[in-house]
């Protein structure tokens, strides 16, 4: 049993120490991605909640898309489409206001179309 010498035994135990460390972090790195994704869902579902409420909204598609990047404040995209620039300013509004009241500093991405009673559509200021 030449082959279980001093080196060969220090290398192979380095080995399964150093394998068993980077499962110790992708582990951790997924756990850390799957609590962001459920945070983003749960604020997302919180932030959808006054938009349905709103009366300007009614008869508007209004859909909040919250991300969660590693770092930083949470980004919500506002997609979908509304009837008139000012209606697009109350979705907005309720959003902010809403993440307000949540504690949540957020940055709100406008990608709402507004949609005309000609059916034609402008793209957000």
């Amino acid at each position: 049993m030449d082959w279980f010498t001093g080196p060969s035994l220090v290398i192979g135990i380095t080995v399964v120490v150093g394998i068993g460390v980077l499962i110790a972090l992708g582990v951790r790195y997924l756990e850390a991605r799957s609590r962001r994704d459920e945070d983003a869902a749960r604020l997302q579902l919180a932030l959808t909640e006054p938009l349905a409420r709103e009366p300007a909204l009614a008869g508007c598609s209004v859909r909040p898309v919250v991300s969660l990047s590693m770092h930083g404040q949470p980004r919500v995209e506002l997609t979908g489409w509304v009837t008139s620039g000012d209606v697009r300013d109350t979705a907005v509004r309720a959003v902010e206001l809403e993440a307000a009241r949540l504690g949540q500093r957020v940055r709100i991405v406008d990608r709402l179309d507004v949609v005309g009673h000609e059916g034609g559509m402008r793209r957000p200021a």
